[in-house]
């Protein structure tokens, strides 16, 4: 669906359904996506600050700076309008190591369980990369789908480094 909008002395093209400009679209879903990741930012912060134990704390850490390394390359994406993901590009292929786990919907993480803490973070990834995937289907301005289908893969990124350590430090020893 194409609309024309004509103003004075322009016309310009819109394919969105609110006749908005993909522009304004991406920079709407991508302050919304902010938002989201702040709070689960927001989450992995009072779960820190529930937990006892030093190594779950770490984690949970590490995670909040992840989610503001997130967001800084978001407000990026808003700025420039492309999605720069670095040296370490994503190929986008979910491993769904735990996907038989995530597939139900879990209990509030305990704060003092690592495998809890962890899988309760690989299914907000989980979940997010989901969003993410739609709206770069959805959205296919010049250069919406480019940026929610490099966040998509970023989030899947996320999701199969958790699944990795959470096989590492809770299955290791199941096997």
């Amino acid at each position: 669906m194409s609309i024309i909008i004509m103003g004075t002395n322009e016309s310009k093209k819109v394919n969105t359904i609110s006749g908005k400009s993909f522009e304004e679209v991406r920079n709407q879903l991508l302050r919304r996506t902010i938002r989201l990741k702040e709070r689960v930012s927001q989450r992995y912060e009072e779960l820190y600050n529930q937990s006892m134990l030093d190594h779950v704390k770490k984690l949970l850490d590490d995670l909040k700076k992840k989610e503001s390394e997130d967001i800084r390359l978001i407000r990026k994406a808003m700025e420039t309008g492309t999605m720069k993901m670095g040296a370490n590009d994503s190929t986008g292929i979910d491993y769904g190591m735990l996907d038989h786990i995530l597939s139900s919907d879990l209990d509030d993480p305990n704060p003092n369980d690592l495998g809890s803490v962890l899988l309760s973070a690989i299914k907000m990834s989980n979940d997010l990369q989901k969003v993410l995937s739609i709206m770069s289907e959805e959205y296919k301005g010049p250069s919406s789908s480019n940026v929610f289908r490099k966040l998509a893969e970023h989030e899947t990124e996320n999701k199969n480094r958790l699944s990795e350590i959470y096989d590492e430090m809770i299955n290791k020893d199941y096997w």
